[in-house]
């Protein structure tokens, strides 16, 4: 007899609600075409409904038609793109999480009182290219790892913050943290930790969802932070863990001698 566990909280936040709903009522009030900039959310099955309803994703506004509607995805965007978008006559709905913008306010806060900021992120995930496009190039630096802390060599210590993406590994980030802090003794932490609380939430529910099940099935694309590292926690606590977009993708040998399955979805 097998049990399957479906763990609370899971899947969607406010913030991918919020973007989710606004772009509807975009097409609802404008109809098509309505572009875009990057994926809305990083959900393969979200954006091919709403292609069906007549969006079109771009990966730049560049590639948005002057005067078009013009929709902002949830992960933020840099300051550029909005310049941009008032020049091209574009009309712009913000569909940016706010747990997102106030980290772009903190940016632009410290970084008009010249402190340093060491932001960590990935690489590649468009949030950290919204936030860094709000700080000058001189006064931030990107990190994503405890090893990436030991390079860092800055000419100025004395103002320093250290601000993240929003949809990290809570304990990585914390570990990250604590080694900048031993090796920066004025390092500034935000008012408030920026790993936005749903995040918290969701990887809290999966520790416990591994004191009870061997296997555990991740709902979330491939292209989806939050979702990655819900899987990556499943699998740091002992358990097998795969990321799945849909019922389709699971294969009967995974569940081959697990009789308690974890079941949760990203953000």
């Amino acid at each position: 007899m097998v049990k399957v566990y479906l763990v609370n909280p899971h899947g969607f936040c406010g913030g991918v609600k919020r973007a989710v709903e606004i772009l509807d009522k975009v097409l609802e009030k404008h109809g098509k075409p309505v572009y875009v900039k990057h994926h809305l959310v990083h959900n393969k099955h979200i954006i091919k409904d709403f292609e069906k309803k007549g969006a079109s994703f771009v990966d730049e506004v560049q590639e948005i038609p002057n005067g078009s509607i013009a929709v902002f995805s949830a992960h933020g965007s840099p300051l550029e793109d909005y310049e941009l978008a008032r020049k091209n006559n574009l009309v712009v709905y913000d569909a940016t999480c706010p747990l997102v913008t106030k980290v772009h306010l903190e940016a632009k806060r410290y970084a008009k009182e010249g402190y340093f900021i060491i932001y960590i992120g990935h690489k590649n995930h468009p949030e950290p290219k919204g936030v860094l496009g709000e700080i000058p190039k001189g006064l931030r630096l990107l990190i994503d790892s405890l090893e990436a802390v030991d390079k860092i060599k800055l000419s100025n210590e004395e103002k320093i913050i250290v601000l993240s993406q929003t949809t990290l590994s809570f304990d990585e980030t914390k570990e990250i943290i604590e080694k900048l802090k031993k090796k920066f003794v004025n390092l500034l932490l935000p008012p408030v930790f920026d790993i936005c609380y749903a995040t918290q939430n969701r990887q809290a529910a999966v520790k416990e969802l591994a004191k009870k099940t061997s296997l555990i099935l991740v709902v979330g694309s491939k292209s989806s932070s939050n979702s990655s590292r819900l899987k990556d926690i499943s699998i740091k606590e002992g358990r097998k863990s795969y990321l799945i977009d849909d019922v389709s993708e699971i294969k009967e040998e995974w569940l081959v001698g697990h009789e308690n399955i974890g079941i949760t979805a990203g953000a």
